[in-house]
């Protein structure tokens, strides 16, 4: 990966007090950016803006990440002005930018935009942000449809080892590869029997991303990715995963081309219509992958020790306990915890030599482990009751484990310091005298009650009596002001559903994922119902030419197009600001009122 870059930018470092500035805040080639705040800015009035852009490369299984913040700026005031740095947390490390310096004079220094000699920022230098996968939807004459799904729609496995030692952990990955549109769920789960299985994501999150296969681009769809430990040794079989799938597709017509015309009708047509026209249909098919055997080799039994217990990865071994001072008969607690990457939840506890006079009752465990790394990373810890039976000073030795490493093809064995416990002898407690209760006031007065239940019995029946005539003097006032006929049906006011609800809920649960694909479906729905059209007939073509004859114009329908090609890029990039989600929101519902006009 090129080296991480935070920087920030303006178009002219001098201007003129009636001109415009534009300025953007730009992180580059990180993993993972979050938490990216811009600064404030006192001497300029915001024109435009933040106007942010996003991006992701994968380069041999590398991702990285781009985000960019513009603003369009007018300068308050004469003199030198100063823009404070924007702050992000770059792959967990808070970074900050440069501050910018610009002179402000009082006549024009031509920095106005959509002016001659305005000149916008470049594009930062980003050489793959997710690249574009065209789709291969139409099917030309003399095409044959199932040679193009099998071209262009296919599962593929990809295991990280096909031969590893058993309780080594492994990755499966299980991918849809498309450059075609469709709508497929799982059929047939793999079976992976044989294995401790550990799910690496949500298998339910439709996880997306760009590879190349033979020169072209191909949307993948992660179906599971999960990491596997061997819990035998000899070839076991990862089964198929089986998918039903709607494929849609549009038969072209013999002749059909798209027009050269280089007006915005004809630039609306390159953006939203196939390139040749036709009729749509559906294609039904039913995949699998194919399955793959993993070699799982046996552990060496040279130079096997004798308390190994089965942990194979990368471990090392610390020991505490709660006190280091005790009392004889209290119980206390030794910690030990086992940090590392290999086969973490099917260690077991280590062995402990207790000196004499020492006893151990009850051992419990607690993980703290990364499922999401390869191989499994964190740590494991034991805690061991016990209790010290005669006072002195006492040594714990050294806890040891033994593990095999599959890097070296070795046993190796880690292991704790000695800790050293004071044990005293227990002080007597002496026994609180019990209190003196005199003979007479064990007799218990109930005459003394007799008075307070008499009261209370009164007081509940008055409440009572009053509750009824409340009720049945409500009961005819609502009566009195009841309509005489069924009138009162018309005039009630129909309850409006907001289409938006659930994105909104999302929204103010800070859930920006599903925000998106929330809206992305709202809208898609919104047009589906306007125009009356199935979803096999749901194509570019067919949208704006309905969207047309209802009178859309291109600029209206230009805009539909692009609120949903951002959402499905967030997809792609799940980088998410409160302001643009906030925006997005705003746009879905003004267009989700036209649809519904």
């Amino acid at each position: 990966m090129a080296q991480v870059q935070f920087t920030a930018q303006a178009s002219t470092k001098e201007l003129g007090k009636n001109d415009y500035v534009q300025v953007q805040f730009v992180v580059e080639n990180a993993r993972q950016i979050e938490d990216f705040q811009t600064p404030d800015f006192p001497d300029f009035n915001i024109v435009e803006g933040p106007t942010q852009s996003t991006g992701m490369s994968i380069v041999n299984g590398a991702m990285s990440q781009y985000k960019g913040i513009r603003f369009v700026l007018q300068p308050k005031r004469v003199g030198v002005l100063m823009i404070k740095p924007a702050t992000a947390m770059v792959d967990g490390q808070l970074m900050h930018t440069s501050p910018l310096r610009l002179k402000v004079n009082k006549q024009s220094g031509g920095g106005n935009p959509g002016v001659p000699g305005f000149s916008p920022l470049p594009d930062p230098s980003w050489p793959t942000a997710q690249p574009a996968v065209d789709m291969d939807e139409v099917l030309k004459p003399g095409e044959n449809v199932e040679d193009k799904i099998r071209k262009n729609f296919f599962i593929k496995v990809d295991v990280s080892k096909t031969d590893c030692y058993l309780g080594e952990p492994i990755v499966a990955t299980y991918k849809l590869y498309a450059r075609l549109r469709s709508d497929s769920r799982v059929t047939r789960h793999p079976s992976l029997n044989g294995f401790s299985v550990y799910d690496m994501i949500d298998p339910t999150d439709d996880r997306v991303s760009v590879e190349k296969v033979n020169g072209r681009n191909f949307s993948v769809h992660i179906i599971r990715k999960t990491q596997l430990i061997p819990l035998q040794p000899g070839d076991i079989t990862l089964d198929p995963v089986e998918l039903d799938n709607n494929i849609y597709f549009i038969k072209a017509d013999a002749g059909s081309s798209k027009s050269t015309d280089q007006g915005l009708g004809s630039l609306l047509d390159r953006l939203f219509e196939p390139e040749v026209s036709g009729t749509p249909f559906t294609q039904h098919i039913v995949l699998d992958s194919k399955p793959v055997i993993v070699h799982v080799k046996p552990l060496p039994e040279a130079g096997k020790p004798a308390d190994f217990n089965g942990a194979v990865g990368k471990y090392s071994i610390q020991a505490s306990v709660d006190s280091r001072e005790v009392d004889t008969g209290d119980a206390a607690l030794l910690s030990i915890e086992v940090k590392g990457t290999g086969n973490l939840p099917v260690i077991n506890a280590p062995s402990v030599s207790w000196p004499a006079n020492m006893e151990s009752y009850d051992v419990s465990s607690k993980e703290n482990i990364n499922k999401a790394m390869a191989p499994l990373s964190g740590s494991k810890t034991f805690t061991y009751s016990f209790i010290c039976t005669q006072p002195g000073k006492y040594i714990l030795s050294p806890v040891t484990m033994s593990y095999f490493d599959p890097g070296s093809g070795k046993y190796k064995t880690a292991g704790s310091d000695s800790i050293y416990i004071q044990v005293n002898r227990a002080k007597k407690k002496k026994r609180a005298p019990l209190p003196t209760i005199p003979p007479d006031s064990i007799h218990t007065d109930w005459t003394r009650y007799a008075g307070w239940s008499a009261a209370l019995l009164l007081l509940a029946g008055s409440a009572i009596i009053l509750y009824r005539q409340i009720k049945k003097k409500n009961a005819g006032k609502a009566a009195e002001t009841q309509k005489p006929d069924a009138l009162d049906e018309l005039d009630a006011t129909p309850e409006i559903t907001d289409p938006l609800q659930e994105s909104r809920e999302y929204m103010a649960a800070g859930d920006y994922g599903k925000f998106y694909a929330s809206v992305n479906r709202t809208v898609w729905k919104a047009v589906s119902d306007k125009l009356q059209l199935p979803a096999s007939e749901l194509n570019k073509l067919n949208i704006a030419s309905g969207l047309r004859e209802r009178n859309w114009s291109d600029e209206e329908i230009i805009r539909l197009k692009n609120i949903l090609n951002e959402c499905e890029m967030k997809l792609y990039t799940p980088e998410y600001s409160s302001i643009d989600v906030a925006r997005i929101l705003q746009t879905a519902e003004e267009i989700c009122l036209k649809l519904k006009a």
